[in-house]
């Protein structure tokens, strides 16, 4: 059944009875415990055995079958949480039951509470108790939650969470990287959990086609808190439901929608250049201009013939070639009439560079809506508002003049304009090669989701970046993404994932971002590399393209430290073990080989490998270090990360930063089978000479430099999380 059915079950399953919860707000609804077992049973997942019954004088009739020890609970209006109020004993015989329900009935006609009805079921002997949840984030749909049960959860927080519907391998992963799993091993003379058994319970709830599945948009939230696990298999103890009555449709895009007059336009239009002052628009002029428009470029003008050299006409319907592209630098209040203007020429791609909308509150979300509405049921579509708009240099696209005019492979969707240029300058001066980059503001109709599915297949890129505060069209999203796992691979930027951050995001866009842990479960389940700066962004994208082509060993294990200095060695360590890297142990016999090349007095040939590199070392010094590593019979490594203290130029020598940079020739003449990440500390002490010489090294050769561990670790991590996804065709 489609997640946004309407029906609660399929066809052949009975709609669940459901009893009102003024706790939850208008419209959603409570299922009584015993209805959600049954559902869950025919799902295939074990619950106890059990009975229902009206009132206390009913129980004896009702729980002659079963045999102690019992379970007694009563449901009901006000019985969410049914411990808190006393509504649940345990260790009952079935003799005990009707003065237990009598007792009970009357302890919570105090509280105000009158149950609708009771459910006893047999007890469980024990084993481990977990939980198992599932809540609708708003943005990406069910997240499945798995984590220590009972109190532990609430007090510790021991869970992992991962997006639905789950796979096979989801479940897999989510069952042995949550906090608690160590426990399923066995301890202290219990024996090990039936891990088979609970991810099947996993899939029986959260798969394909799962309990969540089947319930689709209606669940708000489910949960078992306990599930039991023992070494024979899984039974889910408690179960809590609560539906939607009337859910929402999604408004996700579905539709493919063909980018790439949107990065390649055969005509350009510029609203809001002026004849008499510089505006925006008059900017957009001269990028384009700059760019290499001499024709098929025209500024819209109510009077003018002409706007600083390109032609200018009253109207888009008017302009005499074909227009893909028009940029809307007006003032917000004018903008909804070029937006018309615009979709009558049949405009493939309107961009509103103007602020103004609903970032800037009530006002402006209404001026927002009206700009939706004058696209609405037309071909044109719109990027922002409040976005700077396009970069691609093969098809001319561009916002800022002075930008980069060689193509390359590196794309990336942006919701911020003014770090879209950041990108752009800062990228460019690292070595990144954009092949496309697009900012797109509020994003009211074009969406990251839809643009990066479109990249997704897009030839020109093999790496993408994003940049997000919020998302409007998570579902769309989460499948791009999960369609580039092992693909391409995919660095994400988040803005406002603090809670001061997200506070300020929703006065910037008017949107705000989805928690940390999903996200985490996000990009755990695709992939996608998160990280929390624009220069590890900057640096994770640099390093994906330099290596992109790069395939490690089959048996390419974790990461190698060079450099000279025991302190910045061991931070170097830190930093790698931040990003999650594993700086696996030289060989002993590499160790004694190296020590007999005189390496290791005083210093550690284990890993960091500990080498004298500086002003007066030889250039070959880290190559004639590597080579027996690295060469057939050694040991490989998947990364190197070498560092270089740039002040020990200056302190201890007399030529500068040109040795360092003698030094890394050797290590790109030699060729070494493997990835090389270079750290250059204290660089600030270099002269503006020696600046322009290293970053001319980097732009020629391409090697990235990275100015602090942190970087370079993020770097790292983000190429060997895509070695582990990567497929044979990527």
């Amino acid at each position: 059944m489609p997640t946004n059915a309407s029906p609660v079950l399929s066809s052949s399953e009975p709609a669940p009875e459901v009893t009102s919860d003024s706790t939850h707000g208008s419209g959603h609804q409570q299922v009584p415990e015993h209805e959600v077992k049954a559902m869950l049973l025919r799902h295939g997942v074990d619950v106890p055995t059990g009975v229902t019954f009206g009132c206390a004088g009913e129980a004896a009739a009702a729980v002659r079958t079963l045999q102690g020890p019992l379970v007694l609970k009563a449901w009901g209006p006000g019985l969410l949480h049914k411990s808190d109020v006393g509504a649940v004993v345990l260790g009952l015989d079935a003799t005990d039951v009707p003065a237990a329900a009598a007792e009970m009935e009357a302890a919570l006609a105090t509280k105000g509470i009158t149950p609708t009805g009771y459910l006893v079921e047999q007890q469980h002997p024990g084993g481990l108790e977990l939980i198992v949840g599932v809540v609708r984030d708003s943005t990406f749909g069910h997240v499945v939650l798995l984590g220590l049960g009972g109190v532990a959860t609430e007090m510790l927080n021991l869970s992992a969470l991962r997006v639905a519907p789950l796979t096979r391998e989801d479940a897999e992963a989510l069952v042995d990287g949550f906090p608690g799993a160590p426990l399923l091993r066995g301890a202290r003379g219990r024996a090990p959990a039936d891990r088979a058994a609970l991810v099947d319970f996993v899939l029986k709830i959260a798969g394909e086609d799962g309990f969540v599945r089947a319930l689709g948009d209606r669940l708000v939230e489910f949960e078992c808190n306990p599930i039991v696990v023992t070494s024979t298999g899984v039974q889910a103890l408690d179960a809590r439901l609560i539906l939607e009555s009337n859910p929402s449709v999604r408004s996700d895009s579905t539709a493919d929608q063909d980018f790439s007059r949107l990065f390649a336009p055969r005509g350009i239009a510029v609203a809001g250049a002026s004849t008499s002052r510089s505006t925006f628009g008059n900017r957009f002029l001269a990028a384009y201009r700059e760019a290499g428009w001499t024709e098929n470029l025209y500024a819209v003008h109510p009077t003018a013939e002409e706007v600083d050299g390109v032609p200018a006409f009253s109207s888009i319907n008017a302009m005499p070639s074909a227009v893909d592209y028009v940029v809307v630098a007006v003032p917000a209040g004018s903008a909804p009439d070029v937006v018309t203007d615009a979709a009558d020429a049949g405009v493939g791609f309107v961009h509103v560079v103007t602020g103004g909308f609903a970032e800037m509150g009530e006002a402006g979300a209404a001026l927002q809506d009206e700009l939706a509405h004058r696209a609405e049921g037309t071909a044109t579509r719109l990027l922002g508002p409040n976005c700077l708009g396009v970069f691609a240099p093969a098809g001319r696209q561009t916002f800022t003049l002075g930008a980069p005019t060689e193509p390359g492979f590196v794309s990336v969707v942006s919701q911020s304009g003014g770090l879209s240029g950041d990108m752009i300058t800062v990228g460019s001066q690292r070595g990144i090669k954009f092949s496309k980059l697009v900012s797109i503001g509020n994003a009211i109709d074009v969406t990251q989701g839809e643009l990066v599915d479109w990249l997704v297949d897009d030839p020109d890129t093999r790496v993408i970046g994003i940049y997000l505060e919020g998302t409007r069209d998570g579902s769309t999203l989460l499948r791009a993404l999960r369609r580039a796992r092992g693909r391409k691979p995919v660095v994400v930027l988040r803005g406002g994932s603090s809670v001061q951050g997200s506070v300020a995001v929703s006065s910037h866009t008017g949107s705000m971002a989805s928690s940390t842990k999903v996200w985490s479960a996000i990009t755990d389940s695709t992939g996608a590399v998160q990280v929390s700066s624009l220069e590890d962004f900057l640096s994770c994208l640099s390093y994906l393209q330099q290596y992109i082509n790069h395939r490690p060993a089959s048996a390419a294990d974790g990461v190698l430290v060079i450099g000279l200095g025991g302190g910045a060695s061991v931070l170097a360590t830190d930093a790698c073990d931040r990003a999650g890297l594993r700086l696996t142990p030289l060989r002993d016999d590499l160790r004694l080989r190296l020590r007999e090349d005189g390496y290791g007095a005083g210093t550690s040939v284990a890993n960091p490998l500990e080498v004298p590199v500086g002003p007066a070392s030889p250039p070959t010094v880290l190559v004639d270090a590597l080579s027996p590593v690295l060469a057939p019979g050694g040991q490989n490594y998947q990364d190197v990360l070498m560092h270089f203290n740039a002040a020990a130029y200056y302190n201890y020598g007399t030529a500068g930063i040109r040795p360092l940079i003698d030094t890394l020739h050797t290590v790109i003449d030699a060729e070494l089978p493997i990835r090389v990440a270079v750290v250059i500390r204290n660089a600030e002490v270099c002269p503006p000479g020696d600046i322009e010489l290293v970053n001319a090294f980097s732009a020629t050769t391409g090697v990235a430099m990275y100015r602090g561990f942190d970087e370079a670790a993020s770097a790292i991590a983000a190429a060997q999380r895509f070695d582990a996804r990567r497929t044979a065709e990527a």
